[in-house]
């Protein structure tokens, strides 16, 4: 049995409730058993380890989110060689004016999960931002940090509710599956500056790979893809809205106007004027 002794690790938050870290190497006094005087959230950006409670132990990788009530005993261990970057926030859920109902479910389990891809990229946007403006302090940055953590949790408590508690330890999903998800994840986030490289990144394969893969799920090249899903983006604004073309370009996650034309005619046989007008 684990020797779990009742150390707590005393954090003084500012006084808008909200403590972020990152760290690469684990403090002497985070590999023992200890507990946090606050709620916390985990990420684990890079690496993989253990967590272990008083009973429990699960492998966690990255993409792995950790909640963890305050006084909760708990001890975090580096894999040989596959030292962890974690991303700590610590918050006072009074001052933060964080929804309750979410934050008590997600308190409700020990448990570890992995992230979908999806939400994951969003989480780590927000707690990088978040990390930026209390380093930096620019004008607003509490109420930057505390709508970005919001923004994070909401994230979080949608991740947990798709994918019910989930033990880490599962096998990682294969190249096509991944590949899979990264499609999903750019079909919702279209206005998004994504390239080739960014879509490969993102599955963790090459751009061959992704490239050869993409063909055999979608029929179609990465950026005929991309652009089928910019269009049709497109295509809604441009039948359910009123807004400029040159706005719905920019919404449907194209920069140059020209551009957007020419994809927008090869793939609808006409212009997004004309189009307009039938609606």
């Amino acid at each position: 049995m684990n020797d779990y002794n009742n150390h707590i690790i005393e954090l003084s938050l500012p006084d808008y409730g909200i403590l972020i870290e990152s760290r690469r190497k684990r403090l002497a006094e985070t590999t023992s058993p200890h507990s946090h005087s606050t709620p916390s959230i985990l990420f684990v950006v890079y690496g993989q380890g253990t967590l272990e409670f008083e009973d429990k132990k699960y492998d966690i990788e990255s993409d792995s989110i950790i909640i963890l009530p305050k006084n909760k005993n708990h001890k975090l261990l580096d894999k040989p060689r596959k030292q962890m970057t974690i991303f700590s926030v610590y918050f006072d859920l009074e001052k933060t004016g964080l929804n309750k109902y979410i934050i008590d479910y997600l308190l409700n389990s020990d448990e570890p999960f992995a992230l979908p891809l999806y939400h994951s990229e969003n989480i780590k946007s927000h707690l990088r931002q978040m990390l930026f403006e209390q380093n930096t302090k620019p004008p607003g940055y509490k109420l930057s940090i505390a709508q970005n953590l919001s923004l994070a949790v909401l994230q979080i408590y949608r991740a947990k509710l798709s994918k019910g508690q989930q033990n880490i330890s599962q096998n990682k999903p294969a190249s096509k599956e991944r590949i899979k998800s990264v499609l999903d994840f750019i079909s919702q986030n279209c206005h998004k500056p994504y390239n080739l490289a960014d879509a490969a990144r993102l599955a963790k394969v090459s751009q061959r790979q992704f490239t050869n893969l993409c063909r055999q799920l979608t029929n179609e090249s990465f950026i005929k893809f991309l652009n089928s899903v910019r269009c049709k983006k497109a295509a809604q604004l441009l039948k359910q809205t009123e807004m400029e073309i040159a706005a719905i370009a920019f919404e449907a996650g194209y920069e140059d106007l020209s551009t957007f034309y020419r994809a927008f005619k090869k793939i609808y046989k006409t212009s997004p004027k004309n189009f307009k007008e039938l609606f």
